[in-house]
This record gives structure tokens, sequence and C-alpha cells, in this order.
């Protein structure tokens, strides 16, 4: 493959990623998804990003501190919480509403651990990489575009009944065009406080949970089997070509795999016969 091509797939992923024609048409035409999203827009710009600002505005001497804390801090961060468990029934009444399909709300626990797991790794990761000066800085924004796509259409891949496997290495086989999906949702996000960034994130992502359902990364790959792939491509001499895969997880799955063997080695029998129900769901070897 060309660098022109990765290029082509970059630009694809930005595209999509501005198909506001999709978000506005469910917002005309479906009733639960233009209700959740104006609750979406309350409860995460109105209140939580108002009481944020507020907080900050008026609160933000050094006097405004408790137990070496800022007021924000302590404000915000549990507000956070309260606002995820919300926005987590928000974005699930979106996925369902706008597929066309039986959206599979249902998981077991120990996937949901592992997801938890995966995103609190990919939070760190991205936390250490800004710490390393300059080039830090740029490979963290980069990753954060890609983990930010993985998100995006996580809700998808989940009602594709795909492992947290397959969803990491279908990622990794189109980085390029992940790349460009996530690239405006991280350039609005990314450079803001952690709790502002929240903020306005919660209120993009049920937008970007919709456009994900039409979107198609590139390159088109049939899987055959679990191991083999078939690339198609408009030019017909890059057929026989296999994507580049960039390893963009490597270090996180360290980190699960670090964070699950802690666990097995404090929750003995327990713990593993927890994490490994329908492992089968998680991993493929």
């Amino acid at each position: 493959m060309t660098p022109t091509l990765y290029v082509s797939y970059f630009t694809k992923g930005i595209q999509q990623a501005f198909n506001w024609n999709r978000v506005y048409y469910l917002l005309i035409n479906s009733r639960v998804v233009r209700q959740t999203l104006f609750k979406s827009i309350a409860l995460n710009v109105f209140i939580y990003l108002g009481i944020l600002i507020l907080v900050e505005t008026f609160y933000s001497t050094p006097d405004h501190h408790l137990f070496g804390y800022a007021y924000s801090d302590l404000t915000g961060y549990p507000l956070y919480l309260i606002c995820l468990l919300f926005n987590s029934q928000f974005y699930a009444q979106i996925a369902q509403a706008q597929q066309r399909y039986s959206y599979q709300q249902e998981q077991t626990m120990a996937t949901s651990v592992y997801t938890i797991i995966l995103y609190a790794n990919c939070a760190v990761f991205i936390f250490i990489l800004r710490r390393i000066p300059v080039i830090g800085s740029i490979a963290a924004f980069l990753l954060y575009c890609i983990f930010m796509s993985y998100y995006c259409f996580d809700y998808k891949w989940k009602n594709q009944d795909w492992t947290i496997e397959q969803r990491m290495a279908y990622t990794e086989q189109h980085w390029a065009y992940y790349l460009g999906f996530g690239f405006p949702a991280a350039t609005l996000t990314f450079f803001l406080s952690s709790l502002r960034s929240n903020a306005v994130f919660a209120v993009l992502y049920p937008c970007y949970i919709i456009m994900t359902s039409n979107a198609t990364p590139l390159p088109v790959i049939s899987q055959t089997t679990r191991n083999h792939y078939i690339v198609s491509h408009t030019d017909s001499s890059m057929a026989d070509s296999s994507p580049l895969i960039l390893p963009v997880f490597i270090v996180v799955r360290k980190m699960n795999q670090c964070i699950l063997s802690i666990a097995y080695l404090l929750g003995g029998s327990k713990a593993e016969a927890f994490l490994s129900e329908k492992s089968d769901h998680l991993y493929y070897d």
C-alpha cells in the first residue's frame, strides 16, 4: 500500500466524522433520539458544565481549597460520576433507536470489567505520554484520536457481538481511518481540562454513535477466518496488498494483562472463575 492510500483513508475518516446529515435526519424523524439528545445537552451543558464554570469563576482563589484540593475538583469529579450514570443510559437509548436492527444491551459482568479496565488503561497511557516533553504530547494526541474512534464505534461492535480483541485488532488494521474519524472530536477535547473535556465529549458522543451506523472504515476487509482477511480496494492493482497493522494497543494490552495477573494473584480461584466467565467473548488466540 502506498502512503497516498493511507492519506485517503485518513481523509475518509474525517469526512465520515462530519456526517451531521445523519444526526439531523434522526433528530427530525426519531422522537427517542430527539428527546434523549436534548436531555444529554441539558445535563452536560447547563447542569454539569454550568456548575463547573460557576465554581471555577467564583471559587478559584487559594482560599477555596479543602484538604489541598480546589473546590472545582471536589465538585466536578463527583458530579461527573453522577452524570456518567445518566449518560450511559442516554447512549444506550440512542444506540438502540438509531440501529436498524435489535440492539443487544446485555453483556456479562466479566465483559464489563474488561471494558472498564481497557478504557482506564487507555486514559493512563495517554496521561503518561503527555508527560514526555515535545514528542510525547504529539504521540498522545494521535493515539487519543484513535482511542476516541474506538470508543465511538464500541456500541456498533457490541451489537455485532465482536470480542474486545477483535475490536482492537480491527482498529489497528484501520488505524489511518480511525485516526481521521477521531480527529475532530479529539481536537475539541484534548486541549481542555479533564473536567471540561468530559463535558464537551459527553455532548458530542451521542452524535458520533449515530454517525458510526453509516460509517465504513477503509480499507474494506472481509473476514474469512479469525486470522485471514481479504482486502478490497478501488484500485485492482492493490487487491493483493495487506494493510499495515499499527499496534496502537500493544502497551494497553500489556497493562490489561498485568492488572488481570494481579487480580488472579490476589483473588485466587474466585477471581479466576469470575474473570474467566465467557472469556471466549473477550479474547481469542
